[in-house]
């Protein structure tokens, strides 16, 4: 049994350009592949707080941040860097009260749901071929 067997083609690298992040799914498991300046990172794609795509989020440097709280996690080791948060944009009408209060609930909520760093996996480049340890 080689080591290389516990490698699996993931992507192409020409795919995903610089600070771009791509979907894919390996063996029922959703992963993020992320570029960052040319150096590939594979990372669970479901937020660990309430399960929402993290590829659809936005990636700043190492940072990627969920598009659905703003919890922010490390790319390269998948650490959780930053607590989710729930706000309501300043730009936004006011709530009518009965929506005001179903929202401070929800803010109560989710301050008791625990976020989870992201499983991250190990990755390497063979051409073109993104493979990653799953």
């Amino acid at each position: 049994m080689g080591q290389n067997q516990d490698f699996v083609e993931a992507g192409r690298a020409s795919e995903i350009k610089k600070g771009q992040m791509k979907h894919t799914e390996i063996n029922g498991k959703e992963i993020v592949l992320a570029n960052l300046d040319g150096t590939f990172y594979a990372f669970s794609d479901r937020c660990g707080h309430m399960s929402a795509r993290l590829s659809r989020g936005n990636l700043n440097q190492t940072i990627v941040t969920c598009p659905f709280h703003a919890a922010k996690f490390d790319i390269t080791t998948g650490k959780k860097v930053g607590e989710p948060v729930l706000e309501i944009p300043p730009d936004m009408e006011p709530l009518p009260p009965k929506w005001q209060k179903y929202m401070e609930i929800v803010g109560q909520e989710m301050s008791y749901i625990k976020t989870y760093d992201q499983e991250s996996y190990e990755v390497k480049i063979e051409g073109d071929s993104i493979k990653i340890k799953v």
